[in-house]
Order: C-alpha cells, then structure tokens, then sequence
C-alpha cells in the first residue's frame, strides 16, 4: 500500500515525527515523503537525526503531471513529481525552528496540493498530511483556513470532518460555525443525506447520532424538536440503506408495488413523501443507526462506550470535548466523501517543541497511517470510485 506523505510546517514537529516514525511505518506500507532533499539535510541536522531507506518526492509546478525516479543518493530515493501547483515553489530558505514564517507557510501548502494531485492520479492510494499553521498559510496568502476547506474546493465536494481513533471515532454534521446557527442547520434532507454518506464512508457497524438538547429534548421538555428531525432522519437513512443492500429482486418488488418503477434514486425518494414513508415501513430488517438520538452527557461513559463507540456529533465542541478528554494523544482528523483518501494528524505543529528533540508523540501519526491503510482497502472491497 502506497502513502503520499505531506510534511506540514517544517518549522513545526511534523519532520521529526516523520523520521522517528519511518521504520516502523515502512514495515507494512510504502510512504512517498514530499519533501526536498536539501530541506530535509537541514532537518536532519537540526536534530542529529538519520533517515534511510525512504522515498522523497521533489515536486514543482508545471502544465503536465509527470512522475519520474531520479536517483539513489545517500540511502535515499529521490523521485520527481510535477503538477499544477497554486503558484511556483520556493524551497530555497532556512528553517526557522518554532516561527511562522511566510515560506514555511506556502511550503507546506504546495506539499499538501501536490501529494493530494500524487494520490488522485493513482500513484498512491491515499494521502496523511501532518500539522500545518493556519497562520502561516495566511501569511503566504493563502486563502484556505486549512486542509479540509481546501479539499473542498479542489474537489467541489461536501468533506466530512471525522476525528477519533480505534477506540472511539466522532462525525461531525456542522463544524467551524458559531453554536447560535446550529439549530438551524439541523435539517431533514440535509442530515438524511449526511449519515447515508457517513455510513457509506465508513461501514461502521454500530453508529449512535448525539442528540442536541440536554437529556434528548426530555420528551419535549428541554426543545426536541432538533431531536424530532435527528429520529426521522435515523429511521429513513436505516430504511435506505437497507434499500439499498437489498437484492435487484427485492428493490424491484417494492418499486412496482408502490407503482414508481423508476423512482430508486436516493435524492428522488427523499423528495417524494409517498416513496419516503413507504421506504420507512418496508425496510427495517437491520439499524446501521441506534433508531433514536442519544443523550450526549452519558454517551461516552466507559459502559456506554462499550455498546458505542462510533457517534455522529451535530456540533464541534459536542462531540470533540469527550474524545480529546479520551485519547488526544492517538486521535486523527479523517476527510470522508472525497475522491481521494485523506487522514492527518489531529494535533498543531507543536512549534515550542520543535528541533528540541523534546519528547514527541507519534500515535496521531501512526494512527493516521493505519486508518488510511483501512479506508484504502475498504473502498477496494466495496468498489468505491476513487
């Protein structure tokens, strides 16, 4: 398994993560570092640190993509990657440990924009990048608050931010907007068409939605009527994607019962009322969902994690507070319902610890590492488009 590698802020710790967690990473899948030499000799200076037996990407901007092997040099592999990059590159410049920095800034973003294009031409089969800062990014004019809003717009696609790690994964359904215009986000087809899409992503066997009101709503008590969208949507994503692992037998029975032979488009029966609640009564051999929203202050009990450990959050701070509590040090931030394959670091570029040969963690990057590896795979065996 391939793995386009982009380094982050060189100012920061990703590069030395990258190289203490080299070894062992290259024992189960093959990393492509996009990074140029002479930076990473500055690194490795910097921290009297060796890396051997790895493959570098020099990447640079030009009309055609074209990826080529250079040379062996000092243990090293050194490849050529061009592509159509934002603007040219300029990585002639000195790191400057624990600052940001315009260079580093724009730096890192070319890293980042040339191994997502290395990945979507399928020279390797999923991208991790490590910590950027956004500072920095905006400093170098670029206009992206981060890896996932400009994933976005490079693909013109609705990513879905999920954090977590084997123990306990979160999907959140709003993400950077201020708490006063949740509420009004929390919509039908909207959500319907989110958990369809997350479930998709994922194959998670057992997911709980979150409610938004203290104790559920508390049977209309405390609002509920956010609970009363969540429970519908539930109960039709269920009945969906039932649908949709049924047999052409079956789906063909159904449609010609309620006389819509044609109607078996997702966005068609979720406009149609009739279609929608035939769907729901028809369809309900199997919850890929909890069939109601979960009261969010016991969800993440050590017993209720045993029942549930995979939860979509309608908002950032519901879901984030509890798993950072729980397992900061090894979290991820994943990108789902891309073409591409994206995980990253769930942590900043750490600048008071970088080039100190300070103690650095590197679970968040193995862990990203391992669940790239995991959706690689799962999209092979379900034949996702990629």
């Amino acid at each position: 398994m391939k793995i386009a590698v982009s380094v982050g802020d060189i100012n920061g710790v990703g590069i030395e993560i990258l190289i203490r967690s080299h070894k062992e990473i290259s024992q189960f899948c093959e990393p492509y570092y996009f990074v140029h030499q002479k930076l990473l000799n500055q690194a490795l200076k910097l921290l009297n640190l060796k890396l051997e037996n790895a493959n570098l990407v020099a990447f640079s901007k030009a009309e055609k993509q074209e990826f080529n092997f250079v040379k062996k040099e000092k243990k090293l592999n050194i490849f050529s990657f061009t592509s159509a990059l934002e603007f040219e590159l300029d990585c002639d410049f000195e790191i400057k440990a624990g600052e940001i920095d315009e260079k580093s800034g724009a730096y890192s973003f070319l890293s980042f924009q040339a191994a997502n294009h290395f990945v979507k031409q399928h020279y390797a089969n999923a991208l991790v990048t490590l910590s950027i800062h956004k500072k920095a990014w905006d400093k170098a004019g670029i206009k992206f608050k981060g890896h996932t809003d400009a994933l976005r717009s490079f693909y013109q696609k609705n990513a879905i931010m999920m954090l977590g790690c084997k123990e306990l994964f979160v999907g959140l359904f709003t993400e950077h907007i201020p708490l006063n215009q949740v509420s009004q986000k929390i919509e039908f087809k909207a959500l319907a068409e989110f958990l369809r899409d997350f479930y998709l992503q994922t194959r998670f066997k057992k997911i709980g939605v979150l409610a938004f009101n203290p104790h559920a709503g508390d049977y209309g008590v405390i609002g509920g009527e956010e609970e009363k969208i969540i429970t519908e949507a539930i109960q039709f994503t269920n009945a969906y994607l039932n649908f949709l692992q049924s047999d052409l037998e079956t789906k063909k029975e159904f449609l010609t019962s309620i006389k819509e032979n044609k109607r078996n488009n997702f966005y068609e029966i979720l406009e149609n009322k009739k279609l929608k609640k035939k769907l729901t009564e028809n369809f309900k051999q199997k919850c890929f969902y909890l069939p109601y929203p979960l009261v969010a202050d016991t969800a993440f009990t050590k017993d209720s994690l045993k029942q549930c450990r995979h939860f979509v959050a309608m908002y950032h701070d519901l879901g984030l507070a509890p798993l950072k509590a729980l397992y900061f040090e090894k979290s991820v931030n994943v990108s789902l319902n891309l073409p591409i394959i994206r995980t990253s670091v769930d942590h900043g570029t750490a600048f008071d610890k970088a080039y100190k040969n300070a103690k650095i963690n590197t679970k968040s990057y193995k862990e990203a590492v391992n669940f790239a590896i995991y959706l690689a795979k799962l999209r092979q065996k379900h034949n996702f488009e990629i």
